[in-house]
């Protein structure tokens, strides 16, 4: 702290210095290394199928929840406890502001920061901060966690729809699931990720598996055969259930 006028400034520059910078570029060099390489390995089983019409390689990228969980990791260590600190103090010693809605503090935090990529940065943290305490209550609270999902099930129904010839009725049943996709601010977006054959269903179910709409769309095509109608609709991204 240099001096007491430019308490913002040094507030919202201490987001900054993340201690994850260093392994957030080794992660992002390896995340890219490993699509190219699934990428290489999609057009080499679609050269060599018997049948190039029943296998669809998905070169657009696969690897979205990657960038995410690495972007939030190196985000995650950004030292943000004294710039925290100082907004609750702020609020604490405020009674109009303490009463006011989460996004009137949040709008208050946002005036005080500079409009760039530092100032919002900052306010992000803050706001995150604010709302932190209600949506922990509303997540812990007030429903019980999500069952887990049955990856030896799921294995089983994407060998039968292998076997039945439905390979390409789900990948088009899913390229049309990613593209109807809702995705709400701060949330997951579901990959575009397709079925590039039986050598692939591990690495599948454990990216895909986590994606209710997903699962109903295999558990129907083992089923039934047909593609389920809600599946295909509007789909709410969100984090892993």
């Amino acid at each position: 702290m240099r001096n007491h006028d430019q308490k913002i400034k040094d507030m919202s520059r201490s987001v900054l210095p993340s201690t994850g910078r260093r392994t957030a570029r080794d992660n992002r060099r390896m995340i890219h290394k490993q699509q190219r390489s699934r990428e290489l390995a999609a057009v080499i089983a679609y050269r060599r199928d018997a049948e190039p019409d029943s296998v669809t390689p998905d070169l657009r990228g696969t690897y979205g929840s990657d960038i995410w969980q690495m972007v939030w990791s190196r985000r995650g260590k950004d030292k943000v406890r004294p710039l925290i600190r100082w907004a609750q103090a702020t609020i604490a010693a405020d009674p109009v502001l303490r009463s006011a809605p989460r996004a009137e503090q949040v709008a208050y935090f946002a005036r005080l920061m500079p409009d760039n990529t530092i100032g919002r940065h900052a306010v992000q943290h803050i706001e995150q901060a604010l709302e932190w305490p209600e949506r922990k209550a509303r997540i812990y609270g007030s429903r019980p966690p999500a069952p887990a999902p049955d990856v030896a099930q799921m294995e089983r129904q994407l060998r039968q729809i292998l076997e039945v010839g439905l390979h390409a009725t789900l990948n088009i049943a899913l390229r049309r699931l990613a593209d109807t996709q809702e995705v709400r601010p701060r949330a997951t977006p579901m990959p575009r990720r397709l079925l590039l054959g039986s050598h692939d269903i591990d690495a599948f179910i454990a990216t895909m598996s986590r994606w209710p709409a997903v699962r109903d769309l295999v558990a129907a095509l083992a089923t039934t055969g047909l593609v389920p109608e809600r599946p295909l609709g509007t789909v709410r991204s969100s984090k892993a259930t």
